[in-house]
Formats: C-alpha cells, structure tokens, sequence
C-alpha cells in the first residue's frame, strides 16, 4: 500500500480535494503545510513513498529525511522554490501540476490587458468614493484590445492559451520560444521573432515563461528602452523574471504606458513597494493560478503521476535539471 504525505495549507480546498481524490487502499496523509512543524514534517515522509505539497516549503532536509520517496510533486506549475539538485542526487524524481493552472493564469493576463486599458480599478474607485466618472476613463486615454500587436514570451501551455484568447480581438501575435509552435502558427497566425524585435513591435507584452538561469532579470533597461512609450507590460509568471526597480523607472518616467503584476521579485511585496504607489500599475497578489476549476486538475495529475511511477513509467511534467 503506497504511502503519500499531502503537504498542503489545511483551510484551502485542496485539503479536501486530497481527500476526496484519494485512490482506494493508499494511505494519504494530509499535513497542514502552514502549521505542520519541519519535524512532523520528517516524520511523515520517513517512510512515505511520495510526497505531494502547495503552498509549503520543501528543504533539501525535508527529501533526505523520505529514504523510501520516489516522487515529490508539486501542485504549483513552477519549479524555482524546489531543491532540484538534491532530488536528483537523492533518486526522487520531481514534477509540477504544469498544465493544470494555465486557463486561469492566462484568462487573469487578459483582465489585467483589460483592467489596465480601462481603468477599471481607478473608476471603481472613484464610484465607491462618491463621484462619477474619472477624467483619465473618459476617451482621450483608453484603449481597446482589438488590432493591437500583442507579443507573448513563453508559448507554453499557458502562453498559447494566452495567444487563442487575445486572437478573439482580431491582434496580430508575436512569440518568442526555445522551440517553434507550429500549431499555433497555424491556427492563430502567431509569428516567432526575436526577443528584441518582439519587444519594439508589440503594444502589449506579455510574460508567460518559467523562472531559471536564462530567464531570471530578462527584461530590464535595455529591454525596457525597446519598448513603445504606449505599451504595456503583463506579468503572471515570476516576478524576478523582471528587473523591478528598473521597471518602477520606467513606469514612474511614462517610458512605457502602464504594467499589470500578479507577481513580484518578493512576495508578499511589501506594503510600501512604491509600484503600488502609480496610478499606470495593476497589481494581484500572485493568485493567477488559484481558481476553483484548477484545484481538481492539480491534485488528480499528481496521483495518477504516482500511479505512473507505481507502473515504471515516468510522470507528467519531470523536472529533471536546470
């Protein structure tokens, strides 16, 4: 009977969802990952042979302490806050719920294009407060998504999603990629170009790619500078994949028309972040991701990757280095 530890925070649905998708004879676990002492922690996965955790911090210590662990997998999409070396060194295969959040991430990128174009929270504002309409809403300022160039880097799961969601405003797509995507060159029309001419071309840039070596700190001044004073920056993917501070000048200096950011290079930013200052910035608290849809997908891709490794073939979504 496998023994999987559900390292999850014990108010959020996914606890219940553990359960609920739990397969018949397994012993499931569930630690509360906001409460759950480092040494309860250690305990559980003493002899667990799969480990699969939100929201919780995995140490290097945490995987030594499982000599049984065949698979950590996670219930987020990205892999920077995981100990990948050592899972490798220790034989623990690793893999993450990639896929699972990609329609929320990209339909939150959108309302971010949107909310920006149309000052929507500084209208809701303004209503709330007792006025009316606010001068900066009333058309000498605001824009509309439809045959906008909009450049996307990253055209992964979430990025095409992205691509099929704004070719409904009839835009032009530019992608940047390690690899082509013909398919969605095909159907939507997208061209893969250079970053740089990306960047100089689109009136809305957007970021949908994963945080490493290559990508931490990608756009900063120079790629900033290429930018047209009109545009606007969306990130939903990692905030160290920005240079903040340089974007703050940028933003501050009307260098670029405005930002919308679920995601920042410290989280929870801090309240006196000066980003959160402007009036041309969107912000979310990184939760592009989180809707109810996904929560079932994420934790029904981890137990059949288990039931994969069970069988001898390797799981959905491996992370095997960087």
């Amino acid at each position: 009977m496998p023994k999987v530890v559900a390292y999850v925070p014990a108010e959020s649905v996914v606890h219940g969802i553990v359960e609920a998708n739990s397969p018949n004879g397994w012993d499931v676990v569930r630690l509360d990952s906001r409460a759950t002492s480092e040494e309860t922690l250690h305990a559980a996965v003493s002899d667990a042979d799969f480990l699969m955790f939100f929201g919780g911090h995995i140490s290097a210590d945490t995987l030594r302490a499982g000599p049984r662990l065949r698979l950590a997998n996670s219930l987020h999409a990205g892999f920077d806050n995981f100990p990948l070396n050592e899972a490798g060194e220790l034989g623990i295969a690793f893999a993450t719920a990639s896929g699972t959040n990609s329609q929320g991430v990209a339909e939150l990128a959108l309302t971010l294009m949107l909310s920006l174009y149309r000052h929507l929270v500084w209208t809701d504002k303004a209503i709330r407060d007792g006025g009316w309409k606010v001068q900066r809403a009333t058309g000498h300022d605001t824009y509309e998504i439809e045959g906008k160039t909009v450049g996307i880097i990253g055209l992964g799961n979430i990025g095409s999603i992205t691509a099929r969601l704004v070719k409904g405003f009839n835009t032009e797509i530019l992608y940047t990629d390690l690899e082509a995507k013909p398919e969605v060159e095909k159907t939507l029309g997208a061209r893969r170009v250079d970053l740089d001419y990306l960047l100089s071309e689109s009136d809305i840039v957007t970021l949908h790619t994963p945080l490493d070596d290559s990508t931490h700190g990608m756009i900063g001044e120079k790629e900033l500078a290429l930018m047209k004073p009109s545009a606007i920056l969306i990130n939903t993917c990692r905030g160290p994949v920005v240079q903040e501070a340089v974007l703050l000048q940028a933003l501050q200096e009307r260098r670029i028309w405005g930002a919308g950011l679920d995601v920042f290079e410290e989280e929870p930013t801090p309240p006196d972040n000066p980003l959160l200052q402007l009036d041309n910035v969107v912000v979310v608290p990184h939760l592009a991701g989180q809707t109810y849809e996904s929560y079932p997908r994420r934790v029904q891709l981890a137990f059949a990757n288990m039931q994969r490794v069970l069988d001898g073939s390797p799981p959905h979504n491996l992370i095997t280095g960087r």
